[in-house]
């Protein structure tokens, strides 16, 4: 093994483990729920504080969408099946 691979195995396993968390879960805007059980919901099953739910909810408002939650794979797609089961519309992706 030369001096020069170690570096670039470095950096790729830095890359690697960096993009284990590049995933997220968007909230999607509808008019059938209220602000308050969406706040609820984020605060319940995306861990925010009240003030963090409220910007989203409105945030989601205001743009048609937000993103509620940034994890690893794994943790967006159990938050993503939460919400889902809540009647919230989010999908979950890069």
């Amino acid at each position: 093994m030369t001096d020069q691979s170690q570096p670039i195995f470095e950096e790729l396993t830095k890359l690697k483990s960096e993009s284990v968390y590049d995933y997220f879960v968007i909230l999607f805007n509808d008019s059938i729920h209220e602000f308050s059980y969406v706040e609820d919901c984020l605060m319940k099953l995306c861990f925010k504080t009240k003030r963090e739910a409220k910007k989203i909810a409105i945030e989601a408002h205001s743009n048609g969408k937000a993103i509620c939650f940034h994890g690893s794979m794994e943790e967006c797609e159990t938050v993503a099946d939460n919400m889902t089961n809540a009647n919230l519309t989010v999908s979950y992706g890069v």
